[in-house]
């Protein structure tokens, strides 16, 4: 499929970034485990409140929101921003290295948490029935799926979120990583830009006086013979 924008715009993003191709992949994919992971997050969170509203663990069912919101907004926004916008013409590393960063570091105690107090950590086989085969629902028998099935179901949600938030942070920090590198090139390339200015201030804007005074003193052949050397061609023929 071939892009919509114009060849001004492709012009300006190759000359800029020739990656670029790859971090709007990227950029694609994070969008989309963002999406996903944000649903699934939302749902284990609405049915943990609706059954177990004082649930010691639901925080770490919402905590992982904040940094899946932040990459679904992020991602989207500034590469069509680049495209419309600004028509090809990047914006500072500087703001992709913060975002990316502030995501993946969110990211990793999100997971910390939503795996390490998961519903699923509670879940357990049936280990007695009754001869007419019901369960009761008590005992050892208290956090099996027949009695409690709503653990179970927010279980098996957060293990799929937790999935999407995991590839999502692998993606952020492959997209900080390239953004660091894309920053020190910038910082480079305006330090080379700066410095030909910075010479010619330094050759043309000082005072002829205090540059002459620190130049060496120039060759000026004696004058004189002095017995013992060969004179010089200036004494010898003047």
């Amino acid at each position: 499929m071939r892009p919509t924008f114009s060849a001004e715009t492709r012009r300006r993003l190759q000359e800029h970034d020739p990656k670029w191709h790859v971090k709007a992949i990227l950029q694609l994919i994070c969008t989309i485990l963002a999406f996903n992971a944000l649903i699934l997050f939302a749902d284990a969170t609405a049915i943990t409140n609706k059954y177990y509203v004082t649930a010691y663990n639901n925080w770490s069912d919402w905590m992982p929101l904040f940094p899946v919101l932040i990459s679904l907004i992020y991602n989207p926004v500034t590469f069509f921003l680049v495209l419309l916008r600004r028509r090809g013409k990047p914006i500072h590393p500087g703001w992709h290295v913060g975002f990316h960063f502030l995501i993946w570091a969110l990211g990793i105690p999100s997971i910390v948490f939503s795996v390490g107090w998961g519903w699923f950590w509670w879940w357990q086989p049936v280990y007695y029935r009754y001869r007419n085969g019901s369960i009761p629902c008590r005992g050892y028998n208290f956090w099996s799926e027949p009695c409690q099935p709503a653990i179970y179901t927010v279980g098996r949600i957060e293990i799929a979120a937790n999935v999407f938030l995991g590839l999502l942070i692998i993606f952020e920090f492959t997209l900080f990583f390239m953004a660091c590198v894309a920053l020190h090139k910038h910082r480079k390339a305006t330090r080379q830009s700066r410095m030909p200015a910075r010479l010619s201030q330094l050759q043309y804007n000082r005072d002829p006086e205090a540059h002459a005074a620190e130049q060496p003193p120039a060759y000026a052949p004696s004058q004189e013979h002095t017995p013992g050397a060969t004179p010089s061609p200036v004494t010898k023929y003047s």
